[in-house]
């Protein structure tokens, strides 16, 4: 039985929606559509941001020709809060009260006006404890995107952040591969943050997190800052030049070597961090988000970390259609959404 909903992805620079759903070990891809945003909808909770929000909203839903009026909600890693721990064996109720205890320690805002998720990934009843992901939002935060949804005409049914969709969708994809020793690590390359996953091939589910602010945007700030070009220009320096070692009548990856050193240099802690925790080398990176469409990343993470990194192909998961086809350069943009209509 098909789906009654679809996801929208409010990103601070794409609204993307995806309709789709699993078919036995395979995602039936049904619709897609993603569009640049001229403002980012998070910077104020003003009614004229919500309403041209919702607009922009309802305009890509008739681009990609969906009707469906349920839609889970994906908000970026940015304005929510990620964290995986070690609990006792505790009901959902017990965990939730025994995690606002400590939440403040990684939750800079007070608990009242915090919205929590929990979802176990492991249970080990011998040691009595469990591994938790815990997502944690604003409720004001909530409260604006689900005004963008009502006001498009839509009804949400859920709200997750872009960790816990892309965790879902890694969750599917492994659940029947085979198992190996192996340890990866997933960048989630966002519009002004970064996510980190730990993911292990043995347990088969997320082992660590860590989100940092260093995005896209700042390496298109760099180059803005550094070249007479406009916006667009920009955008396709960085998408068709980017890294590449390339004739062109500027040194962009010069220009944006600063704020690469420090994108580098934190995935290089978690490296470390991850390694430490597990005794386990890493294997793969994988890359995905918006800063995934950089021009030669993946070659220039993988000289840089000393480790295979490639960026997220989604299509061998789909079933073949016009669908997955079309947007076969664009489903490592969307990954979060996809995860999203796995529930």
């Amino acid at each position: 039985m098909a789906s009654s909903a679809f996801t929208l992805d409010i990103g601070e620079r794409y609204i993307k929606v995806v309709d789709a759903e699993m078919s036995g070990s395979s995602i039936v891809a049904h619709s897609a559509a993603f569009s640049d945003l001229e403002f980012n909808p998070y910077v104020t909770a003003a009614d004229d941001y919500i309403k041209k929000t919702s607009i922009a909203v309802q305009k890509l839903l008739s681009d990609a020709q969906i009707h469906k009026k349920e839609v889970h909600i994906v908000v970026p890693d940015s304005q929510s809060y990620t964290r995986i721990f070690e609990m006792p064996l505790l009901t959902e109720k017990e965990l939730l009260s025994a995690i606002r205890y400590q939440a403040d320690q990684f939750i800079p805002i007070p608990i009242e006006k915090v919205s929590m998720d929990i979802y176990p990934l492991r249970k080990d009843k011998q040691k009595g404890q469990s591994l938790i992901l815990l997502v944690a939002a604003p409720t004001t935060m909530i409260d604006h995107v689900s005004q963008i949804v009502t006001g498009a005409g839509l009804t949400p049914i859920s709200v997750e952040n872009e960790t816990s969709a892309a965790l879902r969708f890694l969750g599917k994809i492994y659940e029947k591969k085979e198992t190996t020793d192996e340890l990866h690590i997933y960048i989630n390359f966002g519009e002004s943050s970064t996510s980190l996953y730990l993911y292990s091939l043995r347990e088969k589910i997320p082992m660590q997190v860590h989100n940092f602010s260093i995005g896209r945007n700042i390496f298109f700030k760099d180059v803005m800052a550094n070249l007479t070009i406009t916006p667009e220009q920009a955008k396709e320096a960085l998408e068709k030049v980017g890294f590449l070692p390339v004739q062109a009548p500027y040194n962009l990856p010069l220009i944006i070597s600063a704020p690469f050193n420090e994108f580098v240099e934190e995935i290089k802690r978690f490296v470390i961090s991850s390694q430490e925790m597990s005794a386990r080398n890493i294997n793969k990176v994988h890359v995905f988000g918006e800063g995934s469409a950089f021009a030669g990343i993946d070659a220039k993470l993988a000289e840089a970390l000393g480790i295979a990194v490639e960026v997220s192909n989604l299509e061998p998961y789909f079933k073949k259609n016009s669908v997955v086809e079309y947007f076969a350069h664009d489903w490592n943009i969307l990954l979060p959404a996809v995860g999203a209509c796995l529930q």
